[in-house]
């Protein structure tokens, strides 16, 4: 496979490893098998400051649409992060002057370190690049979605403030946020958000939250409104939850990476003892678990009595982790081809579908992609029609990491709206 193809999939000449190295002994150089190296173990990285960049170009796009509403390219969101970002890097705080009306535009976010290397290195948005194509996309999207509101801004005969913020992990699903500040006829000052401008954004990812750690299993219970904590007692998850604690701490990322107290090939040695004791080849108590919580849920979708409450405890929970209590969240994905939205209105469509719809829980063992490992998942169906709304599903990362990630089903992505990029 060609660079070029693998800068596609998400990854970076920069940070690929090869399987093999030369190393010098006695004068002489040879060939060795490196345990500690191939893509595999780097699959993370490109991919997540991918989404952190995106963020940064989501707010560069919308502070450079609303200083100039006529106009916005690609082009001009590069420009700006190389020129203007670049200089202030790590701490992002831009204020535009006052134009005509009396506003004025600020643009606020910190540079994660991950992406530092990357994010101002004009080769990574060049064909093939990192971020090839990234901010053309942007550049559409917040000039279809956004312009509305911005001219509201600018045509509204008051002088604002208008604050862009990358909020990132601190602000729940909001990723990017956009707020005005102004005085009211009464002469009261009041800060509020622009209307759908509260976005939770995803690089082609169906993930719209996740259960994480070892609080998955009270987030379960939370989330379902069933009795998840005798249900991991039951099945053994919470013995293999205390278990491998001890085990996991001796290779988080920052034992194996900083102050590298564990090697690579040793610490995969301890995942192989928690894979084990988590999983244990298809019928440890992970995958009882799962399918223990989705017979519980079933029985009570189909009885005649609690059955309309379970689905809207079930709704709800689809909402809440969507909205996470923070706002009007507007959901902007940014695929291969074209790019989604889901507004707040498609989201409580969505919700109030499934307080009225009969639901179905079911038990599921799959692979998220070819060559990774079958983990449980439980999987909500409306039974009339066998459309999947959404579902859970486990796995764990390289540093024993316990993920259980909601993603979108069919019945979900019908509430989007998909616009294809301009050619």
């Amino acid at each position: 496979m060609r660079l070029k193809e693998l800068a596609k999939l998400g990854f970076h000449p920069s940070v690929l490893r090869y399987p093999y190295r030369v190393k010098t002994k006695n004068g002489k150089v040879k060939l060795v098998r490196d345990p500690t190296k191939g893509l595999g173990k780097l699959s993370e990285a490109p991919i997540g400051s991918r989404g952190d960049v995106s963020e940064i170009l989501q707010a560069v796009g919308l502070f450079l649409l609303f200083r100039n509403p006529k106009s916005l390219a690609g082009e001009d969101i590069e420009n700006f992060v190389m020129d203007e970002v670049a200089k202030q890097s790590p701490n992002i705080n831009i204020v535009e002057k006052q134009n005509v009306k009396g506003d004025t535009f600020r643009l606020r976010f910190p540079v994660p370190a991950s992406v530092q290397t990357t994010v101002f290195d004009p080769k990574n948005y060049e064909a093939g690049g990192l971020y090839d194509g990234l901010t053309d996309k942007v550049a559409q999207a917040t000039t279809n979605e956004f312009t509305k509101q911005v001219n509201f801004i600018h045509d509204n005969n008051r002088k604002d403030a208008v604050d862009i913020v990358v909020v990132g992990a601190k602000g729940g699903k909001i990723d990017v946020a956009v707020s005005v500040t102004y005085t009211d006829a009464k002469g009261n000052q009041k800060t509020e958000p622009l209307k759908d401008m509260e976005i939770s954004l995803k690089i082609g990812s169906p993930q719209f939250d996740q259960m994480t750690g070892k609080e998955m299993v009270a987030k379960f219970g939370t989330a379902f409104g069933i009795d998840t904590g005798a249900i991991a007692k039951q099945t053994g998850l919470t013995q293999a939850l205390a278990k491998i604690e001890p085990l996991a701490l001796k290779i988080t990322d920052r034992q194996i990476k900083k102050i590298k107290s564990i090697s690579r090939a040793d610490a995969d040695k301890v995942l192989a003892q928690i894979e084990q004791i988590l999983y244990g080849q298809g019928k440890g108590p992970m995958y009882k678990f799962y399918r223990s919580v989705a017979n519980t849920l079933n029985t009570k979708l189909s009885g005649k009595e609690g059955e309309k409450a379970e689905r809207k405890i079930i709704a709800d929970a689809l909402g809440n982790v969507i909205k996470k209590g923070v706002g009007k969240v507007s959901m902007l994905e940014y695929q291969k081809n074209a790019y989604t939205v889901l507004n707040q209105t498609a989201i409580n469509k969505l919700v109030n579908l499934m307080k009225t719809t009969d639901l179905r829980a079911e038990y599921a063992v799959k692979t998220a992609k070819e060559g990774a490992v079958a983990r449980p998942r439980i999987e909500f169906y409306d039974t009339k029609d066998n459309q999947m709304f959404f579902h859970v599903r486990n796995y764990m990362n390289q540093y024993a990491v316990l993920r259980n990630t909601l993603e979108q089903g069919k019945k979900f992505t019908q509430f989007k709206r998909v616009v294809k990029y301009n050619k």
